[in-house]
């Protein structure tokens, strides 16, 4: 995978593990706003009418779409929501679909019995194919959006060409802001054991921007070597540690390191530079400190 892609990717996939309830609509609306253009109806609740259970539509594919969004996915709920969905987007948009899309934001899937549900409520329903539509089937769509689209949702994004060029100076803005914060006293800075990466249950795009900092990762080490605190290096990796524990059991592992990005390069995306040399600081002490988990050792 190429930087530039799994930059997107990792930016979507946490926008996708953050947005709940009507954030959720709006970001399924947009993507679907950039993937189909005009083809796409969004539809809002009006007045006391609400949106007679259509949360959009796509013309061309006659298909209908629900979206459910909850904080947590409680099995019973949504077999409540499916049927007071499904029936009432009958009732009112029967004639306009032939295909009904259950847009839900479980990132391991529906659980089998809501599953089940839908398979029944298709054999009932003669004409119309109901589908749950989850991460993969979204972040499918993302995949085929333009350059452009991309640009537009996220910002240019860092590539092969950025990290060839990154050098000391956005390396130092990166570390100058890390001294800032409150950093503890030294510690042992750990090496990285191999399988680290597949361990954490880290994606391919996380990997992919992991991998692509550490083959910048010796700036930083030549960088803190003429540093004029000798012991910053070692104490950076004690806050990074820290900051990892806060967060750790807490959320996915991919939603942690871009926690921990945002921490480290702060909430402003910045320049594709900036961003490159945030993700070879993070890179550097996921290789160098005890941040993620080790693997564990198989002894035979």
């Amino acid at each position: 995978m190429k930087l530039r892609d799994a930059y997107y990717e990792q930016k979507f996939e946490n926008m996708f593990l953050r947005a709940k309830g009507d954030e959720f609509q709006t970001f399924f609306e947009r993507l679907m706003g950039f993937a189909y253009k005009a083809d796409f109806m969004a539809c809002r609740p009006w007045g006391n009418i609400g949106d007679r259970k259509n949360d959009g539509f796509l013309k061309s594919d006659r298909r209908l779409f629900q979206v459910y969004a909850p904080n947590e996915m409680d099995a019973a709920k949504a077999i409540t929501k499916i049927n007071e969905d499904f029936e009432g987007a009958k009732k009112h948009w029967g004639k306009y679909f032939d295909k009904w899309a259950f847009v839900h934001n479980a990132i391991d899937g529906l659980p089998p019995h809501v599953q089940e549900l839908l398979l029944k409520f298709e054999d009932v329903n003669a004409g119309i194919t109901l589908e749950p539509w989850g991460f993969e089937e979204l972040r499918q769509i993302f995949h085929n959006l333009s350059l452009d689209d991309h640009i537009s949702w996220f910002g240019h994004a860092p590539d092969e060409e950025t990290m060839a060029q990154l050098g000391f100076k956005e390396i130092q803005i990166v570390l100058e802001s890390l001294e800032c914060k409150a950093l503890p006293s030294s510690s042992t800075v750990k090496a990285i054991p191999p399988g680290k990466i597949e361990a954490n249950d880290l994606t391919e795009s996380v990997s992919t921007l992991i991998k692509s900092g550490l083959t910048k990762s010796p700036l930083v080490s030549a960088f803190l070597d003429t540093w004029y605190d000798e012991s910053v290096g070692e104490r950076l990796a004690v806050s990074f540690r820290k900051k990892y524990e806060e967060l750790r059991g807490t959320m996915h592992p991919n939603k942690i390191f871009t926690e921990l990005q945002t921490w480290t390069g702060g909430t402003q995306v910045g320049t594709p530079e900036h961003q490159m040399a945030v993700l070879t600081v993070l890179a550097y002490y996921f290789e160098r400190c005890d941040i993620f988990e080790e693997p564990i050792a198989v002894f035979k």
